[in-house]
């Protein structure tokens, strides 16, 4: 007989509170008398546009959580509503699941809108949310404030924390909820910041975390920006991997420690006097971003992709503080949307640091004049093509002016010495007589590399 089905069952229910649910399972398998104490829920999920029930949302739910006086335990808990719920209530429901050794946490609830029930300033999660041993995966969102933290917050088991529209505030002592929120995370690895609006926040302006691996931050840039106030974000992360980041660019980026990051995903929009209302700046304009300290912490990365027309003209505002990017294999950039096309000024300095790049990777439509020979004054004539050491290359060729994107394509193969492999990427719905023109035109251009092969993929 093992030790612990000795134990009375009122220890042995501690001891259940504080393992973690698969911790709890592996126990369960050794000890027969813990089936007659407690079963495991995988998974309880509620959703008010997917669940179908009789009465009230609120009313279903509470009828199918386990009574407080039951003894399971709960793997997976998530919350969804569209309608907007009692906070007290939500609260309840959070407190019941907490005690029974939950997971994997998610609540995804509109925090902030009073005509249900909920208070102007929006809704505040209950204080034990931030001190469960078992909670391995967090989502909170949306519309609510976290304003302070217990003293005994700790998550000792969250490795993975989504922050979906939340906004954090500073006491008036100076502590701030989310540097305490990451100081009680001690094995956190992912964290996902979805609707950032740092401008709304009352915070330290301090992203640290000695044991964060992937960060990602996420703002909508249709919403605009204007503040007049002076605004700075840095980065104390010594052991990121991934990061992620879609947002206006500060006044400054004070301190970025990035000594591990691997890779990086960019799309950052300067401003001119803190606004922003949908455009480039003018070359003349004087701005109120400075990206520089972040542009430079990027120096170790391997891969890079640049993920908007936004990012390549802030690269080139601030080309002066481009390292170079000695370990960089791989780069993709992508050059134009529906609203915005952009100059490839950028690109002769960026490659120009990227001496031992592998793969280049242009997403979107490539960049040419109207006239022959249709190449834009920016490109030097592709002359910076000649010292670059690129063995991939992948492109794509939009549907309306194809012509002028080929004769882009023949500097492609002409001028890179070592480039092995050129895949291009082309619309299915080109009619079959382009289709045969364009591999015709491709397989006659001279080749710079006697190794170099041409893949044609026919996309949607």
């Amino acid at each position: 007989m093992d030790r612990i089905s000795g134990l009375p069952d009122d220890v042995i229910l501690i001891i259940l509170r504080f393992l973690p649910a698969n911790d709890a399972a592996r126990v369960l398998l050794l000890a027969r008398r813990f089936k007659k104490l407690y079963t495991i829920i995988p998974n309880l999920e509620f959703d008010d546009k997917v669940n179908i029930f009789q009465g009230t949302f609120t009313d279903f739910v509470t009828k199918s959580l386990p009574p407080l006086g039951n003894t399971s335990l709960i793997r997976r808990f998530s919350l969804k509503s569209q309608m907007g719920l009692e906070s007290d209530r939500v609260n309840q429901w959070l407190r019941n699941v907490l005690k029974r050794s939950v997971m994997d946490l998610e609540l995804d609830i509109y925090g902030g809108n009073n005509r249900f029930k909920l208070p102007l300033d929006g809704y505040e999660l209950p204080l034990e949310i931030f001190t469960s041993n078992t909670v391995t995966k967090m989502k909170l969102g949306k519309e609510f404030v976290i304003r302070a933290l217990p003293k005994d917050a700790l998550l000792p088991s969250l490795e993975s924390l989504l922050l979906k529209r939340v906004r954090f505030y500073a006491r008036d002592d100076g502590d701030c909820a989310f540097h305490a929120f990451l100081l009680a995370c001690p094995v956190l690895k992912e964290l996902n910041i979805d609707g950032m609006y740092w401008e709304t926040w009352n915070w330290s302006r301090i992203v640290s975390s000695p044991s964060l691996q992937r960060l990602t931050i996420r703002r909508n840039f249709s919403d605009g920006f204007e503040d007049p106030k002076h605004q700075s974000l840095s980065f104390n992360t010594p052991n990121l991997a991934y990061f992620e980041c879609c947002d206006f660019v500060p006044d400054e980026y004070p301190f970025v420690k990035f000594d591990s990051l691997v890779e990086a995903k960019l799309d950052l929009c300067v401003m001119v006097d803190r606004k922003w209302h949908g455009d480039f700046a003018d070359d003349d304009e004087i701005l109120s971003s400075n990206p520089r300290n972040l542009i430079k912490g990027l120096r170790n990365v391997k891969i890079l992709d640049l993920t908007s027309p936004m990012m390549l003209e802030t690269l080139y505002f601030f080309r002066n503080a481009i390292p170079v990017f000695n370990n960089l294999h791989r780069l993709s950039f992508f050059t134009n949307d529906d609203y915005m096309q952009v100059c490839w000024r950028f690109l002769p300095l960026l490659l120009d640091k990227t001496p031992n790049l592998k793969t280049l990777v242009i997403k979107g439509e490539l960049h040419y004049v109207e006239g022959p020979p249709y190449v834009c004054d920016c490109l030097l004539g592709y002359s910076f093509l000649l010292s670059c050491r690129v063995e991939v290359m992948e492109i794509s060729l939009g549907d309306h002016r194809i012509i002028q994107e080929v004769e882009q394509v023949k500097h492609f193969l002409g001028k890179l010495p070592c480039l092995e492999l050129l895949r291009v990427n082309t619309p299915q719905w080109t009619s079959d007589n382009e289709k045969l023109r364009i591999i015709k035109d491709l397989r006659r251009f001279h080749r710079a590399s006697p190794k170099c092969r041409v893949e044609f993929r026919w996309i949607v």
